[in-house]
């Protein structure tokens, strides 16, 4: 069973790599031109804020014990796991932070830009870093 999981981890770990990258590149139009897009929707289908926040709470949170919970089956060092552990609570706080300021004012700030850039930037080296380990 370990050697499957380990093989699932590294391909989450790609994943979540690839996927930070891509928000890492993300120019700051872009990004604006998708919350334009994501406001339009929630206000087309009448979803509620408060909805809002707990659909990406849940479904970021989901996808983040399933990461820890495959680094954890992995046989990795503990404190590893605590490290992967606290960088992803902490990307669910600046999630919701970041979601909360566009549903407020409707846009993202630049400053909000550059956090959630520089959040993605260490994601992506998360990701890369423990899919090493695993490769060696």
């Amino acid at each position: 069973m370990n050697d499957y999981v380990v093989k699932i981890s590294l391909v989450a770990s790609i994943i979540l790599m690839g996927y930070s990258i891509s928000e890492f590149v993300a120019s700051f139009k872009t990004v604006n031109e998708k919350i334009e897009e994501f406001l339009g929707i929630a206000k087309e289908n009448s979803v509620s804020n408060e909805l809002l926040r707990r659909s990406n709470f849940v479904q970021s949170g989901i996808l983040s014990i399933a990461y820890v919970l495959l680094v954890y089956f992995s046989d990795v060092v503990i404190w590893l796991v605590a490290l992967i552990l606290v960088k992803l609570l902490l990307t669910l706080y600046l999630s919701d932070k970041l979601l909360l300021q566009v549903l407020r004012d409707g846009s993202l700030s630049q400053k909000s830009f550059m956090v959630s850039k520089y959040d993605a930037f260490f994601n992506a080296v998360m990701g890369f870093a423990f899919a090493l380990i695993l490769v060696f």
